[in-house]
């Protein structure tokens, strides 16, 4: 089975790195794909993920924060079918779109944004309506810009994404982990969570 993996915001396929490691000792074989956060040409990514899938087995797509945002955004463009796209699993992905940005727009920084609102960041109101396989996971540790520009500390997040933007209706499971936006794809309970997704269409509890 093959995992495709999508970064976040601001960040370099090279991050993915160390959770792709860990992916290819459970046997999977994986792919980190790159792409400009700030500026996305969104044809020339679904491209890429398009040339990625393996059309000898299963595959899954993996992305963090805006990259389960935009894996979204694709499997509404491609009719795949599970035997191509089994699952995907989403790590700290605001999948109807983030306050934070909103509050980021509304304080006329929009400019640090790019066009990445435009890409599923803005918030939407939006339902999992495709054949594969969602799993959604969670942070949970508060630490990051959200505190000092949303002055919402009662709300449960990761320092970025709250917990409640991180679910969809029609998704198959959700799953929280105690650790920050960013550190989500570096924890080890994020590759462990992954593996027993696609084994059993569930995170273990």
């Amino acid at each position: 089975m093959k995992i495709i993996i999508l970064h976040g915001l601001y960040m370099h396929g090279m991050v993915m790195q160390p959770l792709s490691r860990k992916l290819r000792k459970f046997g999977y074989r994986t792919k980190i794909l790159s792409y400009n956060s700030v500026a996305i040409n969104e044809q020339r990514l679904f491209a890429s993920i398009d040339h990625a899938l393996s059309d000898s087995e299963p595959n899954v797509l993996v992305g963090h924060s805006l990259g389960g945002v935009l894996i979204k955004r694709y499997l509404h463009t491609r009719p795949l079918d599970t035997q191509t796209v089994s699952h995907v699993v989403t790590i700290g992905s605001p999948l109807k779109g983030a306050s934070i940005v909103t509050k980021i727009q509304d304080l006329g920084m929009s400019a640090i944004l790019g066009n990445s609102p435009e890409f599923g960041l803005k918030q939407h109101d939006s339902v999992w309506t495709v054949p594969q396989k969602l799993g959604s996971i969670a942070g949970t540790l508060p630490l990051g810009a959200r505190s000092l520009l949303m002055m919402d500390c009662p709300m449960m997040s990761d320092g970025t994404v709250t917990v409640d933007e991180t679910k969809l209706d029609g998704m198959s499971d959700h799953v929280e982990i105690r650790t920050s936006h960013t550190s989500l794809i570096y924890s080890s309970l994020a590759p462990n969570q992954i593996d027993h997704f696609i084994k059993h269409d569930c995170f273990a509890h």
